[in-house]
């Protein structure tokens, strides 16, 4: 993980070399390795720089094209190499070294050689890059499906700016930062949607699997990916499911060991770490060409909530593979805790409950000398979650399996079975007779008409505020789907794809990147997505047996105490102790004298009582956090 930005003048003005180094340096901490600069007299890029793979060690970016015709900046890392190199090598390409050393930037220029812009549909990774050609002086640029790099930019008056962060086209003279306030709206109220906004006016992101082309007389954007929804993989019984899950995953994991620096993990007592964890030391032992180094453990210990702490599981697996371990102490970095130390960042307000437990975590990485930590952010949303395909199970053959599913799931939500097969059965079987996409202005009529189509904005956001910014409209356009008429891969797409895991993967990047540290997640390869997407859902999950196939397929992998141990075990109640508690006098410095409120978008009074209510029993309303941050952000930059 790297960091890019570039500043191209399409109106022939001559490039201030200045204002470039301003946008490399306002993310110095993306460059711990050095910042390298292309200029030209109307186009500038920088790289700054983070070597992980062996490959980058002798690359420098920005990189030129062989005949001297493009000039590329990426923050990538590509998985399919091999694949490339072949298909390079079968076209007459000649690499300017060894094909095996080739470095990620130079197949992504290469690709561009290939195929031009529909060059990153053949490219598979985690990456952010933009490609100036000199000859059609025009530039092109492209992000990842699964958004795991950032990429933003601004275009106006003849001038095109980009970069990995916000604050480095903020940083270039002649920017004027303003508050969009639609996006304000979207933060407040979780939707966190269309994701080609930001929080400031005129800045926009690049969204994920969409790539830009821009020259002096033309600007557009397309999507180049998408998922295929009549994909489908079915097989005669859970064993092939498994051997074909596992060769997808133990790749995944693979790909994101290729460093020559240690690696990290947050490994906690679930099925998503641990996965990751056991796999990676699993690869590490039993594949002679690895030079992969060891993996770095780091564990949370919560000594004054006990029922929090995961380490009886986590350790079986650190114990198991010998991995360095760092134990933090959750109960030392609780939520807001030294407040203003780990607030928002500048480019938005869109922050965690447990940043200031991340954030030491990941400076116990950075001391450790730690390259890459690697995560199980999206495990729930790809493998997990509860989303249940009881369609599946209403077949000839399959009735027994159904009705034992119907019980489990009645005995651990005491759903009434009128409730059950409404929610279950009939919505399912509407969503096939009428697909999303078809009439959606007469279904959005008939959900409204019986109440259920109606943004839910907590009461303590003004509805003028709502209306002004049309929050209501956001929401109606905000579900997408592809072409879905099964109701659980649909769910299961936009749990995936949803708004706020998006921005959370960009978050998680960022966070990352102050340290030092690049950011994996092997949940988020786009072949495990592919794959289950196109699986019938119950193979995946079942009331009873969350996660089966993932714990089935870790049998011989994980250790087996910890296989069998492995559960979510939440955390939420250190986040409720310290809003309620510990924290209490940050919380109420924040809703007095409300910022917020004195730019419209809240009542201050609501709020508070709405705090007040979280004190007494606990529970707090779900957009209570957002609207926290959106104030921590507005009193660290906008006062």
């Amino acid at each position: 993980m790297s960091g890019i930005c570039g500043i191209i003048n399409f109106s022939k003005a001559t490039l201030d070399a200045a204002n470039l180094r301003k946008m490399a340096e306002a993310a110095n901490h993306r460059g711990p390795d050095g910042i390298h600069y292309w200029i030209q007299e109307d186009a500038g890029m920088a790289n700054l720089c983070l070597n992980i793979t062996p490959e980058s060690l002798t690359e420098t970016q920005p990189l030129t094209g062989t005949e001297g015709e493009i000039v590329l900046t990426a923050d990538a890392r590509i998985d399919n190499r091999s694949e490339l190199i072949r298909i390079f090598a079968s076209e007459g390409f000649l690499l300017s070294r060894k094909p095996a050393e080739a470095s990620d930037a130079e197949l992504i220029a290469w690709a561009y050689r290939c195929w031009g812009p529909d060059c990153s549909k053949h490219l598979l990774g985690d990456f952010a890059f933009a490609i100036w050609d000199k000859r059609k002086k025009c530039l092109f640029a492209a992000r990842d499906p699964m958004g795991m790099r950032p990429l933003y930019y601004r275009k106006n008056s003849g001038r095109f700016l980009f970069a990995s962060e916000i604050k480095q086209i903020l940083a270039v003279p002649g920017v004027s930062p303003a508050i969009y306030e639609p996006a304000v709206g979207t933060h407040l109220t979780g939707l966190f949607a269309p994701l080609d906004w930001s929080t400031y006016s005129g800045i926009s992101q690049l969204p994920p699997a969409h790539s830009l082309v821009v020259d002096e007389n033309e600007f557009r954007i397309r999507r180049y990916w998408d998922i295929d929804p009549f994909s489908r993989i079915e097989y005669r019984d859970d064993s092939q499911y498994v051997e074909h899950f596992l060769e997808i995953f133990k790749e995944a994991v693979r790909c994101r060991l290729r460093t020559y620096k240690p690696i990290g993990i947050l490994l906690s007592g679930g099925l998503d770490s641990g996965s990751i964890a056991s796999m990676a030391g699993w690869l590490l032992e039993n594949e002679e060409n690895s030079a992969s180094p060891a993996v770095h453990a780091f564990c949370w210990a919560f000594h004054d909530l006990p029922q929090c702490d995961e380490r009886h599981i986590s350790s079986i697996i650190v114990n198991h593979f010998g991995f360095p371990e760092t134990i933090v102490s959750a109960d030392e970095h609780w939520p807001l805790k030294d407040y203003p130390q780990h607030g928002p960042d500048r480019d938005g307000p869109f922050i965690g409950s447990f940043q200031a437990l991340l954030e030491t975590s990941m400076d116990h990485a950075r001391t450790n000398g730690v390259g890459v930590m690697m995560s199980g952010d999206r495990g729930d949303l790809s493998m997990g979650g509860a989303i249940w395909d009881y369609w599946e199970l209403f077949r000839p053959g399959r009735i027994g399996k159904l009705s034992a599913a119907i019980r489990v799931y009645a005995e651990q939500t005491g759903l009434s079975t009128q409730s059950f097969f409404r929610r279950y059965l009939l919505r399912p079987l509407i969503a096939r007779i009428w697909p999303p996409g078809y009439a959606d202005t007469l279904r959005w009529s008939l959900r409204k008409l019986l109440g259920r189509g109606c943004l839910e904005a907590a009461e303590w956001i003004r509805p003028e505020f709502v209306k002004k910014v049309g929050l209501q409209q956001i929401y109606e356009h905000s579900v997408r789907n592809p072409g879905f008429r099964d109701q659980s891969r649909l769910f299961r797409y936009q749990h995936i794809f949803a708004d706020l895991h998006m921005r959370g993967m960009v978050w998680s990047d960022r966070t990352n990147s102050r340290f030092g540290l690049g950011f994996a997640d092997p949940w988020s390869d786009l072949r495990l997505v592919n794959f289950a997407l196109a699986v019938p859902q119950h193979v995946l999950n079942r009331p009873g047996e969350h996660k089966r196939l993932t714990r089935k397929t870790m049998k011989g992998i994980m250790p087996e105490e910890a296989r069998r141990m492995a559960q979510k075990i939440s955390p939420e109640p250190l986040y409720i102790s310290a809003i309620t508690n510990k924290s209490r006098e940050t919380v109420y410095s924040l809703i007095r004298g409300s910022q917020a409120a004195a730019r419209g978008f809240i009542d201050e009074e609501k709020f508070l009582d709405q705090y007040e209510q979280f004190r007494r029993n606990g529970r707090g309303h779900p957009q209570f956090w957002w609207t926290l941050t959106l104030e921590m952000w507005l009193r660290l930059y906008w006062q």
